[in-house]
Formats: C-alpha cells, sequence, structure tokens
C-alpha cells in the first residue's frame, strides 16, 4: 500500500512539470514571433519578405511593390569619365540614359529658354522624359519642366513626342539675365527609372528697350512738322514731314506706340483761341468741310515683329484718325520682339470757308513707346 500511494504522487508532479514546461515554450513562442516581425510602416508590414530561388516580380500592394532577384551582383560597377556600366536586372531593365538636351535660347529672351531632348540610341517608343532645371548646376537648386512648360518641384514624366520631339518647347516664367542647367531622365515602368544624363547650360538675357523719334528733315528734338498754308474752304493739306518712330525690344509681348495731343486739334491764340478741331474718329478728310488728323504712312523692320499700324491710324488717301487728349495705339510689332522696329505718320488738315485766318494754328503731339514684358 505505501509503495502505491508513493508512485501516484510522483505521477502528479510530473503531470504538473510538464505543464510548466508547455507553459515556457509558449510564451517562447510569442515572445520569438514578436522579436521577428518584419520591416513596417505606418501604411503596411513585411511580414514575410523571402525571395525564394528565383526572386518576386509580383509583391504589391496599394501602397508598394517590390521586385527582387537572387544571385546577380547589383551593386559592382564598371566605369570611366565617360560611361558607366550597372550589372544585374534592374539595370538591364532601364533604358540608356540620355544625353545632353539642346538648350538654347535662340531669340535673345529674357524670360524663356528652349529644350529639344536627346534621345539618344534605342530606347523603345514607351520610354518617358522628366526634365530638370537648375540655376546652380544641380548643386542644390532643382526643379522640373511641368506639362504646362512651367518650372515645379515634382518630376513630370512624358512620352518623346509629348515633348514636342525635335521641335521641343519653350521652358517659360525665368529669372532675366540667369544661366540655367537641364538633363534628362528616362523611364519605361516601375522600377526602370534611370539617372539624369549629363548637363547642358543655356542663359536668359536682360530685358532691352530702345527707343528713337526723328522727322523727315530733324533727326534730333525739339520737332517741327509744317502743314502749309490752308485756303478757306480750300484742298486738303498734307504735311511734308513724316514723323518716324524706331524701337527694338526683346520684350516677350512686344512693342507699342501711342501717340495723343494737347487741343484735340489745331488751335490758334491770334484768332481768339479757335481751334480746328481733328477728326471724331478714323474720317475722310474729303467728306469734311473742316478737321485734322493723323495718318499712318509706313512700316518695316529689320527683324522680329513685324510691325504694323492700327486703327484708326491705318487708313489710306484722305482718310485719318483721330488726335485728341486720349492715348490711343498707333503701331505695335504684332506681339512679338523687334529689332529697329519702325512706324511713320503723316498730319493732314482742312480749313472751312469760315475757319478764322491766323498764322498761329499748332498742336503739341506726343508719341509714346512702351515694350509688353
Amino acid at each position: 500500500m505505501n509503495y502505491e500511494l508513493r508512485i501516484k504522487n510522483y505521477d502528479r508532479k510530473r503531470k504538473l512539470c510538464l505543464l510548466i514546461i508547455l507553459a515556457s515554450c509558449f510564451l517562447f513562442l510569442v515572445s520569438a514571433r514578436s522579436a521577428l516581425a518584419g520591416p513596417s510602416s505606418s501604411t503596411y508590414q513585411l511580414i514575410d519578405y523571402g525571395f525564394g530561388s528565383g526572386g518576386t516580380v509580383n509583391s504589391n500592394s496599394t501602397n508598394y511593390a517590390v521586385q527582387g532577384t537572387l544571385g546577380e551582383i547589383e551593386m559592382a560597377s564598371m566605369s570611366s569619365t565617360n560611361y558607366m556600366v550597372w550589372p544585374g536586372l534592374t539595370y538591364t531593365l532601364q533604358p540608356n540614359v540620355p544625353p545632353s538636351p539642346t538648350f538654347t535660347n535662340p531669340s535673345s529672351n529674357y524670360n524663356k529658354l528652349h529644350i529639344i531632348i536627346n534621345q539618344g540610341n534605342n530606347n523603345s517608343t514607351d520610354v518617358t522624359y522628366a526634365i530638370a532645371i537648375s540655376t546652380d548646376n544641380f548643386a542644390s537648386d532643382i526643379k522640373y519642366l511641368q506639362a504646362d512648360t512651367t518650372l515645379g518641384t515634382i518630376p513630370v514624366w512624358q512620352s518623346y513626342a509629348a515633348w514636342n520631339s525635335t521641335t521641343g518647347v519653350d521652358v517659360i516664367g525665368l529669372t532675366a539675365g540667369t544661366t540655367y542647367y537641364a538633363r534628362v531622365a528616362a523611364s519605361r515602368g516601375e522600377f526602370t527609372q534611370g539617372r539624369l544624363g549629363p548637363a547642358a547650360s543655356a542663359a536668359t538675357v536682360n530685358p532691352t528697350f530702345s527707343f528713337n523719334l526723328q522727322t523727315t528733315s530733324q533727326s534730333t528734338p525739339p520737332f517741327g512738322v509744317y502743314i502749309g498754308s490752308m485756303n478757306p474752304g480750300g484742298a486738303i493739306i498734307t504735311s511734308s514731314d513724316t514723323v518716324t518712330t524706331t524701337i527694338s525690344t526683346n520684350a516677350g509681348n512686344g512693342a507699342l506706340v501711342y501717340i495723343y495731343g494737347a487741343n484735340a486739334g489745331l488751335k490758334s491764340t491770334k484768332a481768339n483761341n479757335y481751334i480746328l478741331a481733328t477728326v471724331p474718329a478714323k474720317t475722310d478728310l474729303g467728306a469734311l468741310t473742316e478737321g485734322y488728323g493723323a495718318q499712318g504712312s509706313s512700316v518695316g523692320q529689320t527683324s522680329g515683329g513685324p510691325m504694323e499700324l492700327d486703327s484708326p491710324y491705318n487708313g489710306t488717301s484722305n482718310t485719318v484718325g483721330v488726335v485728341d487728349t486720349s492715348k490711343r495705339q498707333f503701331a505695335d510689332s504684332s506681339t512679338h520682339a523687334v529689332t529697329s522696329g519702325t512706324a511713320s505718320f503723316l498730319l493732314k488738315a482742312r480749313a472751312k470757308t469760315s475757319t478764322p485766318a491766323a498764322g498761329d494754328y499748332t498742336d503739341t503731339i506726343t508719341v509714346l513707346a512702351t515694350g509688353s514684358f
């Protein structure tokens, strides 16, 4: 009896020890799983990130994707001053690094430059490109050309055709008098973005504007234009001199020329301040008994533009435009920069039978010019 009781007690002790051992293993397994958790962030966790024996091309979710391979060298490279060779699957998938783009300022612009992507050799038609722009050769200032050809902080990837192929695009909204550097990167889908290629540089110029005024017989001010003697109720009189404006500017929207008068007509103090009034708008003097106005006579340019006469001063024969105290546009360079753009005008007048006779009928005409930057 005593012997059998001792065996039973011993068996209970063994069961208790076994339970304690199992509990310890459970705790160990829980702790071990926590310690072996995969890489994680606030949006994902990789529980199992082994590639197996051949790699993976299909590990992805809404927020991430992984393409991996085993057994290939991915980091070693052969390189020199002019080339670099990267081994491995990832670099095999990448398109060729584009050469330097064609980056120029063909029209001496102050706020834009022109860029054409050079694709390089053997890049397929599905390759897209991003254009990086910098003012310090990519030391710290790096921006990217956007689809609207302004600069932004995020790369925009477009096809060669979308970047206007061999014609290229203008990079707009730039700072005057500044050197810019451009580099191009290529991509062909996920995991294939290549490095930025070598840089090309181009510089904007400072805004320019020059303006000159002279008459047929005078090259320096003060200028006087003689209309001639008007007979009451007589013929239309045309000034012997023309007034010529010459303008040069690299303004992006071109040059503009304006005229206006001081008296809204020809005024005589000797005739008790009588005013031979200007025509009301664009008018044929032949249809009036009395009137005065200006008529554009010619335009031209060395380059750019072209210059053009604006209404109401683009009449012919005896049709003239109003010259009053309101500033009106006389000529422009068709919203383009222009070099030595010229625009000339002359004056015409007619007196009626009752117009007081006097020798001091005058008007002061102001000519203004500006560039539309």
